[in-house]
Order: C-alpha cells, then sequence, then structure tokens
C-alpha cells in the first residue's frame, strides 16, 4: 500500500472513530426499551445513514435518518444532522412534524441552499423518520421525511406514511412544507420499525433483482413473533445471503423497538 493511500486508510479510520462516538449508546436506548434492536450496516467505513436518539421530559425520541451519499460525504450529512436535531430539541419539548420543519430549515442554511447560490449542494439532504414515544400514555407521535415506518399489532402490520419531501435540497427550496405529525395511542407489545432504504435496494438472490420493499415488509412482519434480538439476526442473515458474494450498494439501517 502506498503512503498516501496509508493516509486516506488512517484518516477514514479516525472519521469513523469520530462518527461512533457521536451516534448514541444503543444500550441507553434499551434502558428504556429493552427489546429494541439496530441493524447499523455501512456500506464502507463510515455512513451516510445514522440513528439518533435522546430523553427528554420523560419521553423519547428515536430517528432514522438517510442522509444524501455514502461513505465520506454522507458522514459529513450525518454529523450536520446530528448536530441540529440535538440543537433543535435540546431547550423544548416539540412534536416530531415540528422538528423535521425546524431541520429542513437548518439544513438549507448550514447548505447556504437559502439563496441558492450553491449549485452543488442543491441536492443534498436527509430523509428522516422521528418520532416521540410517551411511555406513560402509551403515545406515539411520529413524523417523515420521503420515508415511511411500519407498525406491527394484533396481527396486522400498518404502514405509517411520510410526506413525499426530503429535508433540504431544491425540492425543499421550491416547494417548502410543514411536515405531517401523526399521533397513534398504542398498545404495549406493538412493534415499531424504521429504517433507509439501503436493505430493500440490495441487488442479490438468484436473478440478481433488488431485495424490494415488499419483501422487506413480508420480512418483518413474519418475523414479528421472534425475540428482538432473534429478529436483528435474522434480518442480518438474510441481507447477507440475499447479496451473496455480491457489492453491498448503499448503507442499511433498521431500527426496531418493542413499544412499552
Amino acid at each position: 500500500m502506498s503512503k498516501s493511500n496509508r493516509l486516506i486508510k488512517d484518516s477514514i479510520s479516525y472519521a469513523k472513530r469520530i462518527q461512533d462516538a457521536i451516534l448514541p449508546p444503543i444500550v441507553h436506548l434499551q434502558e428504556h426499551f429493552p427489546n429494541a434492536f439496530i441493524l447499523f450496516k455501512p456500506r464502507d467505513v463510515v455512513s451516510g445513514d445514522f440513528y439518533w436518539f435522546m430523553e427528554k421530559e420523560g419521553k423519547m425520541y428515536v430517528a432514522a435518518v438517510d442522509c444524501t451519499g455514502h461513505g465520506v460525504p454522507g458522514a459529513f450529512m450525518s454529523m450536520i444532522g446530528a448536530t441540529l436535531l440535538q440543537q433543535i430539541t435540546y431547550k423544548k419539548l416539540r412534536t416530531p412534524g415540528e422538528i423535521l420543519d425546524k431541520l429542513n430549515l437548518g439544513v438549507r442554511s448550514a447548505l447556504n441552499q437559502r439563496e441558492n447560490t450553491s449549485p452543488d449542494s442543491q441536492e443534498d439532504g436527509m430523509d428522516i423518520t422521528l418520532c416521540l414515544i410517551d411511555k406513560e400514555t402509551h403515545t406515539l407521535q411520529i413524523a417523515a421525511a420521503n420515508h415511511v415506518a411500519y407498525l406491527v399489532y394484533d396481527g396486522i402490520i400498518d404502514t405509517i406514511e411520510g410526506d413525499m419531501s426530503a429535508i433540504g435540497g431544491s425540492s425543499a427550496i421550491e416547494n417548502p412544507v410543514e411536515f405531517t405529525n401523526h399521533t397513534i395511542t398504542y398498545k404495549p407489545g406493538t412493534r415499531l420499525y424504521m429504517f433507509s432504504d439501503g436493505y430493500q435496494d440490495q441487488f442479490g438472490g438468484e436473478h440478481n433483482k433488488k431485495f424490494l420493499g415488499t419483501h422487506f415488509k413480508k420480512l418483518l412482519f413474519e418475523s414479528c413473533d421472534l425475540p428482538m434480538d432473534k429478529q436483528a439476526e435474522l434480518l442480518d442473515s438474510t441481507f447477507e445471503n440475499w447479496k451473496g458474494s455480491l457489492k453491498q450498494i448503499d448503507d442499511v439501517l433498521v431500527v426496531g423497538i418493542e413499544l412499552s
């Protein structure tokens, strides 16, 4: 390996340490929801997908985020996203819809997209699902930008449809939206799944085709009786078996929580 390649590899490895330090430890989520998992598989050393959660006033915020790009560019975007989420939620308890509205403005401002003077950054942004869980009232608030989420309970799987608009990017400039805030009363034992599109977009299988969202949804539903840690193992092994010897094409993130 040449000296320049070694320096690049060392720099990316150090960047991974920084990104890992920013991602909250899953044990903090499991302190509130013991039956929870995070399947996190960066395509490269660092990731454009990231997860985020924090406790505030006895309630728990949880997010699954898919930033533009992967590798180093995606990781830069993830740092912006994680920092903005922390700033937006630090002082005041807000609904997920309100947070996405402010995140949209924050990303546009950070990337100079407001003035539309930086053509190279006009498509940079992120897709996100963000929820606020109140265990005392068994209430789930959820908002999503260009994402969907699934709820599994009583033998059915419900799709929570997000708004068809990303955070940041040219669409946010041309058609700014107020993100929809869904409020749901859940039964304890309900399972919530949030995810990026990396799992379902992976090519593989006998005919080298995408895994697809319908197959992914079916897999989640048919394995929902497994303990959450075993379901995570199944998702991981199914992905690897599907991918086989092919290259992973994108970052993969799946967050599963059994609500209590």
